[in-house]
């Protein structure tokens, strides 16, 4: 979703990122409680968000998607009113060029280490442009945020060894978006699978079989636990 300017991204923040929730306008392409990111655009920076599509409105007046996003800890939370203040005050493109570049020029080994400790735009910049080479260096950055893992957490091409490293983390797996990106990953072992659905609540679990979001076998093994 693109926002023009500072004023209409905090506008949106306090009307409705802030209460959990967002209506993005003429938006298309998602079914009603499918697991989607709001992507966030403003000022030449983005910010990506896990959510749920809780209505489309397809025709008449004001067509778009209503969405419910994911619940944020206290990191997360952070990192959102970062990016809604920095909209405002915008690093200077040198300064962003510069950490691009530098990260850009690390050798593989710097990489890691970067990786493993480096700060939130650090690891923003070596996922983009390094991928499945940082995945496992990131995954061990104690500062990596909920948003971060759960980006990872999607990815089809995640080495299952690392999809069982993040399911062992309790405290990621407890994070709903961490949830919906592991039951969506086609990585994802029956044990992986049938662990995060013991740890959903009835009602989460009975909404897994209509998610067409998920792999058949997902969907299947959620309809046996419920008993169907």
């Amino acid at each position: 979703m693109c926002l023009a300017d500072a004023a209409a991204l905090r506008g949106f923040y306090e009307e409705q990122l802030s209460k959990g929730r967002a209506f993005v306008p003429d938006a298309s392409g998602v079914a009603e409680l499918e697991a989607c990111e709001l992507v966030l655009d403003c000022a030449g920076q983005t910010l990506s968000l896990s959510a749920e599509a809780v209505f489309v409105k397809a025709e008449g007046p004001d067509p778009g998607v209503g969405l419910q996003l994911a619940p944020l800890d206290a990191a997360a939370k952070a990192q959102l009113l970062a990016f809604v203040n920095a909209a405002a005050d915008p690093p200077a493109p040198d300064a962003v060029k510069t950490v691009f570049d530098r990260v850009r020029g690390l050798s593989g080994v710097e990489q890691q280490r970067v990786a493993a400790h480096g700060t939130m735009q650090e690891r923003i910049v070596l996922e983009r442009t390094f991928g499945s080479n940082v995945w496992e260096a990131l995954l061990s950055n104690s500062r990596l945020t909920v948003p971060e893992v759960a980006r990872i957490a999607r990815k089809g091409t995640l080495p299952r060894q690392l999809v069982e490293d993040i399911a062992a983390h309790a405290s990621w797996v407890a994070a709903p978006e961490v949830q919906r990106a592991l039951l969506s990953n086609p990585r994802s072992s029956a044990a992986v699978v049938s662990k995060i659905l013991r740890a959903l609540s009835r009602a989460d679990l009975q909404l897994v079989p209509q998610q067409t979001a998920y792999p058949a076998s997902v969907r299947a093994a959620a309809k046996r636990m419920l008993g169907g």
